[in-house]
Formats: C-alpha cells, structure tokens, sequence
C-alpha cells in the first residue's frame, strides 16, 4: 500500500514537472499559442503572454466573456479570407496557413502568420489549435534605418513601398511628400492596395499599362489621373521598378510620385493657343475665333462669363463678338449696358488703355438696373482686358465676370492673359485683310481699266491697218512696179503714227512667219533697234539682251497668231514688265503672213502689286514679334520685380542691430536682380540701337588672352555647384585691332549661356586660337544643347528653344552676338546637340580693315 502511494506521488511529480516545462516553453515562444472555439468569434479558451505584445490585450481580456473577441481584431479587408481558410481545411481536414492582418488595442497594423489544426473531442466537438507568429518586420522589409526614413521624407517626391510577394501588392511605406501630395496620412494608406488613389477614374488607357507591367513586375512609367483625399484631381506622373532580392525574385515595388499638375496646366494653354492661331491662320471669322476662346476660359473658369467685343474707332463703339448668337438675359444686359453707358467698366478700359478691375459690380452705377440678373448669375467681380495692336490703338474688351476674384499668376490668369493677346492678334489681322481685299480691289479696277483703254487701241490699230490693206491693194493694180515698195513703207508709216500717238509706253513689232523681225518702233526694248539697224535679217532667236526662256515664249505666241489666233500674255525682262497682245495680218487669201505684236509696260502695276504683299507679310511680322516681346518682357521682368518687392518688405521689419545679417542678404538679392534687369534693358536697348543702325564698330588694340582671363573671373562667381571654367590658348599673347566692348559682350554671354544651361558638375571650356589673319574664339559646354529641328531660328529675336523655357531668358542675346559678330567682319558657326552640349565658335579677323562700313577706326 505504502508502495503503490509512492509510486502515484512519483507520477504527479513527473506530471507536474513535464506541465511545468511545457508552460514554460509556451510563456517562451516568440509566438502566441492558443486554443479556441469553432465559432464565428473564434472564442478563446487559452492564449498565451505574447499575445499581449502583439494586440496590446492581456489573455484574459480575450478569455473572459464577453471580453475581445480574435475575430474583432483582424482587419475587416482580411476577415472574409482568413474565415474562408479556415473552412476549407476543416472541409478538406488538413492543416491551415494563412498570414492575415490584425489591428492592436491602438488600432495599429501588425501582419501575423497563422498555422493551426482541427481537433475533436470525444463529444464531437471540434477546436482550433496553433500559432500565430508576428511577422509584420517580415513584411515590411524589417526595421527601416531612422537616417533613411528622414531622407525619404525629405524628397520631394512621393515615394511609396509595396509588397509584390501579397495579393493587390499591399502598401507597406510611404514619405512625407506622398502624404502632402494625396492629403492622406501614412496610417490612411499603410496595407491598402496601390490603386486606390484612382477613385472610380479606371477607364485610364495607363491603368492597363500599370498593371501589366506589375503582373510582368517590370518597371513603367505613366502619366496618370489621380485624386486626393478630398476629392481634387491632380496629374501624377509615376514611376514603378521592381526590387528585387539575392536570388533575383522580385520582393517589393517602389513608386515615386511627381505632382506635374502645372506641368499639364501649361501644356493645355500652349494647346488652346496653337488651336486658336490655327484658326487665325485658316482665315475663320471672328465670331467662330472668339467663340472658342469663351468656351475654353467658361471651362476653365467653371462658374462666370466670358464676353469678347470689338472696337469700332471711328464709332466710338464697342460690339460684342462672342457668343452672339446665345440669348441668355446677362448677355442681353451687357449689351444694353454698352449701347446706353458712356462709363460703363469697358469703355473705361478703352479710354485708359489699361485693365479695369471692377471688386463688387453691385456698386457700379451702369448695372444698378440688373441687378436681378446679376443676382442669378452669381456674378460679383468684373475685370475688363483692353486688346491693343503694334500703334497702342485699341482693337477691342476682353471681359470677365466671375464670383470672386483670381490671381493674375494663376492658371486662369495666365490662360486669360494669353487669351487676350490672341484675340488682339486676331481683330489685327482680319483688319489687315479687309485692307487688303480693298486694294487688291482698287488694283482690279485699275487693271480692268488699263485692259479697255489696250483693247479700243487695239481696235484703232486694226481699223488703221485694214484700211492700210485696202489702200495698199488698190495701189497694186495702178502701180504694179512699185507694189511692194509703196505697200511696206506705207504699213510703216501707219504704224510709226500709231505708236506716236497711242503707244507712249510701248512698242510695235512686225513678225513674219520665218521669225524675223520686219519692223520695230517704241519706246520699250532700245537695244532690240540698235541690233535691228545693224543686221538685215534678225530673227527672235537670236536677240540678244533677252533671256532664252522669253524668247522661246515669244517664238510660241508668235507662231499661235500665226496660225490665226489672238493671244494676250505677260513676260518680264532684267529690269520691266510687259502685256503682249498679238494679231495675225492676213493676205488677200486669208493666209496670216505677219504677226502684230503690240508691248505695253506694266511695270508700275506689278511693284504697286509686290508692295501691297510686302506690306502684309511685315504687318503679320511685327504682329507677331509684337506678341513674343510682350510675352518674353512680361516674363522676364515680372520675377526680378517680385523679389525685390519682398526683399524691400521684409528689409523694413528687420531693423533691429541684431538683424543685420538678414538686412545684408536682402539688400544683395536687390542689388543681383537690379542688375538683372539692368542687363535685360540693356539687350533691348542694344536690340534698337543694331535696328537703327546706331551701333558700330570701334576697334582698338588689345591683348584678347589678358581680357578673356578677366572675363572668366567676373563671371565665376555665377557658376553652378560643381562646374569648372577652363581657359585653353595656343599663345601666350594675342594682339588684335576689335572693339574691345563688343568683343566683351559677346565672350561675356556666350559664358554665361554655357552655365545657364548646363548642369552642376559639367565642364565649361573657352578656346581662343590665332591662325595667320585670323582670330578663333569657341566656348564648348556639355548642356542641354538645341532640339535639332529649331536650330534654324535660334539667332532670330525673341527666339528660344523648347527645352530651354523654363530657364530665364529673353531671346536676344545670340541675335546680338550674331550681329555684333558681323559688325566686326567676323562669322558665327555653331554646332549642338540635344542633352549633350553645345558649341558656339566666332571667327573674326585680327586686324579689322580702315574705311569698312559700319566702323569707326582710332588708334
């Protein structure tokens, strides 16, 4: 007995010892282990510490009833699969591995794989067993370094993680940068599938690009249509490439996100202002013209009303052009208002020539009668746009009535500015029209009237000579002897009277059918006499002081008049213009034996008629050198001013001693884009003076080495972060006889454009070579070069490249080297190529010649 109570006391210590190190296994695990109901709660009879760690929630809490159900914590997109999982094992009776979601105590995303078991008691009830492990560092890649995450978040770009090994690639981080571009915070995002920022906008051809490159898990890059937290549309370019891990498996995608909203916003104007110039160009009328200008900006402006009317100088009245068809009742009011009002908000900006802003339309005295109508269009704000040509006459009012006012930098307020420039451009040219239809009218007239006055001569002419014929006839059957004598000197005669009398800007010729010239008298072709008098016999072929393409013209006419016909055609020589009409001179058999010509010089006509066109070509040419002057000026000096505004603001609150360092900074931002736009008025300055041929040379002697070593210096101090100024000369010395100061300019901008439009980093190189006569000056850089198909215009005024706009600039300064270059004797070649470099090469003489044109020597 004693024994067998020995042995019972050894089991339960074994019993007790064996369950005490099971529990402590448990406790230990980097895992929770547990023990729960089949039941949509999952209901838990046991679970472990770690569990604690991982939901934030001590076991009893989910233990307890009514305590934390595991069902509740699992995130609501992971319930329906981790539930699903579970059943079909059951189904299949095998195992289950899932890796779900759950949520901690502080609504926290923790990632945890599960793996478990179904078993049976001996009532048939089934539990679930297993271990949930937390492998949320697994997934996101592990603890993310602090220095890269603020590095990350210090882009500017948005960057976002995914993992590629999930379903719906789930994000797994994102930077500061994505959070202020989509307006969601980090915890918003953090397991969500990557396409969410494309709301219900799926019908995105680049939607099907993405996705095939992610089920490929190759990179892509796409411009796509994306929309923030609160709804707002923003253009996104992205950029997706795949990471992949040691063994080449792709393990996670990384996106960065550019916000090129504006980029797009600039691409629709220069759009919309190609599509209207297009018009312009096609001759449209204006009403169609003007009518699309309303329809974009109302677009644009979403809520308001775009009005565009013409100016009628010699009325003194202004006719609304837009939307003029349309009968709504603002509309109508407007055009009541212009008709009644001497003082109204657009006859304002006529007689002021300026922009008239109007804050609250409500206490304009001109609309106190519509009120109700403004009421219903919700209008509050007006601003009128006066619309000038090249001679600051106004041409018409572009008007806006909106709700609230806008900034003149914006979107809207840039489109508006374009917008009235086009239209101003537009009325322009179809004034230039109208006064060309009137000419080419007056030139019709005057023609239709030369050709009546050539044609009674002609009939003249012919009576002249049919009774010439008659006369000549009746003298062969009396004088048989001296017929042909008397018949050729009184056709003659006739003629020589003829042309005395009626062809004082002409002349007469005689061609029989051999092609000799019989007979020649006028005014026109002199030196066809001369020839004539020394040569019996002369045919058309072989005049000389004509050109070989007029002669076989003649050859051709004269042989159709010839065969019986009466032509009218035109020619020119070297120095006139000339209307030929011909007429056959028939025998009594009615054959033609000679062929009439009769020359009249319409010189005066055809350089009336050139004049009228070269009018109209530099008309539509200062219209549009008009329009990238004021939009180069308008850019140019716009930001400068901007800066120095602020800098002069904030200089006046920082007057205390210890601010001094910040006073000094401003003061130098003042003095830098002073001198700015300093230098920009002095390329307009010089662009006028090279116009007016004010500019010449003045040449001197100078070392150009010693100079261009002072050149690099002054402009050292703009060089970007990392680029070098290098110097390379064949000499020692160079001694040249050019003028120092246009020399200065041009090395000086040729060095300065190399930086402007080079990277940081990039080399800079200036080349100076002497060659005999000659002096070799190039500056090589590794820039952005020039597009190859605009080339051609880069010296033209106000020109600038594609690539190049979003630099500052004017356009001037290459069309000034290249004349300044010229003035100088010198050429100017260059050769460049897009995204890698450019190179500016001038070779100008070293000793410029005495007495040239265009220079002013002293020694």
């Amino acid at each position: 007995m004693q024994g067998q109570n020995f042995n019972k006391q050894q089991d339960y210590s074994l019993l007790f010892e064996g369950d005490r190190k099971l529990r402590t296994l448990v406790e230990n695990l980097p895992g929770i282990v547990f023990k729960c109901k089949n039941d949509p709660k999952r209901t838990m009879l046991y679970i472990s510490e770690e569990c604690q760690w991982v939901t934030g929630h001590k076991p009893e809490a989910f233990c307890a009833i009514d305590g934390v159900s595991w069902t509740d914590i699992i995130h609501p997109l992971d319930l329906g699969n981790v539930q699903n999982t579970i059943q079909k094992a059951l189904d299949n009776k095998t195992k289950f591995r899932h890796t779900y979601r759950v949520l901690d105590k502080n609504q926290r995303v923790h990632w945890v794989n599960e793996t478990g078991v179904a078993i049976q008691n001996k009532k048939g009830t089934i539990f679930l067993e297993g271990y949930i492990q937390d492998i949320t560092e697994q997934i996101t890649g592990g603890k993310i370094n602090i220095i890269r995450d603020r590095a990350l978040d210090e882009v500017q770009n948005g960057v976002i993680i995914s993992n590629a090994q999930l379903e719906g690639f789930p994000i797994i981080y994102v930077n500061k940068a994505f959070e202020r571009i989509t307006g969601y915070t980090h915890d918003e995002v953090i397991g969500r599938k990557c396409n969410f920022l494309q709301n219900d906008d799926r019908d995105q051809r680049e939607i099907f690009d993405m996705r095939e490159a992610l089920k490929s898990k190759s990179p892509c890059r796409v411009e796509i249509r994306n929309y923030r937290k609160d709804g707002s549309m923003f253009w996104n370019q992205l950029s997706i490439t795949p990471i992949r891990n040691e063994t080449g498996e792709v393990t996670h995608f990384i996106g960065v996100q550019n916000d090129i909203t504006e980029k797009k916003n600039l691409e629709f104007i220069r759009k919309i202002k190609n599509e209207v110039l297009e018009m312009i160009i096609e001759k449209r009328n204006l009403t169609q013209i003007f009518d699309r200008m309303k329809s974009v900006l109302e677009q644009q402006l979403n809520v308001g009303i775009i009005t565009i009317a013409a100016y009628d100088q010699r009325e003194q009245k202004l006719q609304r052009i837009s939307g003029v068809s349309a009968s709504m009742p603002f509309e109508q009011a407007l055009d009541q208002i212009i008709s009644e009002s001497a003082s109204c908000t657009a006859l304002r900006a006529v007689q002021s020539k300026k922009k008239e802003v109007v804050p609250d339309i409500f206490k304009e005295p001109s609309w106190s009668k519509y009120w109700d109508v403004l009421k219903q269009s919700g209008i509050q704000w007006t601003c009128s746009y006066p619309l000038m040509d090249a001679e600051n006459n106004v041409l018409g009012i572009l008007s806006i009535f909106h709700p609230y006012p806008f900034r003149p930098d914006s979107k809207i307020g840039k489109l508006v500015e374009e917008m009235a420039n086009l239209a101003s451009l537009a009325i322009a040219k179809k004034r230039v029209q109208e006064n060309l239809i009137l000419s080419r009218k007056q030139l019709e007239r005057y023609s239709k009237e030369l050709e009546k006055k050539v044609s009674r001569r002609n009939k003249d002419l012919k009576k002249t000579l049919k009774k010439l014929t008659e006369t000549n006839f009746d003298l062969i059957t009396q004088i048989a002897e001296t017929k042909m004598a008397e018949e050729q000197l009184e056709i003659h005669e006739t003629i020589l009277l003829n042309i005395a009398q009626n062809f004082p800007k002409g002349s007469i010729l005689l061609v029989d059918q051999k092609m000799e010239i019989t007979f020649f008298k006028g005014t026109a072709f002199k030196h066809l006499q001369d020839q004539l008098e020394t040569n019996k016999a002369l045919r058309i072929n072989d005049l000389r002081g004509i050109s070989k393409k007029n002669r076989s013209l003649l050859q051709q006419h004269i042989d159709q008049t010839l065969k019986g016909k009466h032509l009218s055609f035109d020619f020119e020589d070297a120095m006139d213009s000339y209307m030929v009409n011909t007429t056959p001179l028939f025998k009594e058999n009615g054959e033609a034996s000679l062929a009439l010509l009769v020359l009249f010089n319409i010189s005066e006509r055809k350089r009336n008629e050139e004049t009228v066109q070269d009018n109209l070509r530099k008309e539509i040419e200062l219209s549009e050198l008009k329009s990238r002057f004021i939009s180069t000026a308008s850019h140019e000096f716009r930001t400068p001013l901007s800066i120095i505004l602020s800098s002069a603001s904030l200089i006046e609150k920082l007057d205390t001693p210890e601010k001094v360092e910040r006073r000094m900074f401003h003061l130098e931002r003042i003095k830098s884009n002073v001198q700015h736009l300093t230098d920009l008025l002095n390329d307009f300055l010089s662009l006028t003076k090279l116009e007016e041929g004010a500019t010449r040379a003045t040449p001197k002697n100078f070392d150009l080495l010693e100079l261009s070593k002072t050149l690099l210096e002054e402009v050292g101090i703009d060089k970007k972060k990392g680029q070098t100024l290098e110097l390379e000369c064949n000499v020692t010395k160079l001694e040249v006889y050019l003028d120092p100061k246009l020399i200065r300019y041009i090395v000086l901008n040729l060095l300065s454009n190399a930086i402007k439009y080079s990277n940081e980093g990039q080399p800079i190189l200036l080349q100076i070579y002497g060659k005999d006569e000659k002096t070799i000056i190039r500056v090589r850089d590794q820039g952005i070069g020039i597009p190859e198909e605009e080339k051609q215009y880069i010296f033209k005024r106000f020109y600038r490249a594609r690539n190049s706009l979003e630099i500052a600039g004017t356009g001037l300064g290459l069309h000034i080297i290249k004349s300044y270059t010229e003035l100088m004797e010198g050429s100017l070649r260059f050769e460049s190529e897009e995204n890698r470099g450019s190179s500016f090469e001038l070779e100008l003489p070293k000793n410029m010649k005495k007495n040239e044109k265009g220079t002013n020597h002293r020694r």
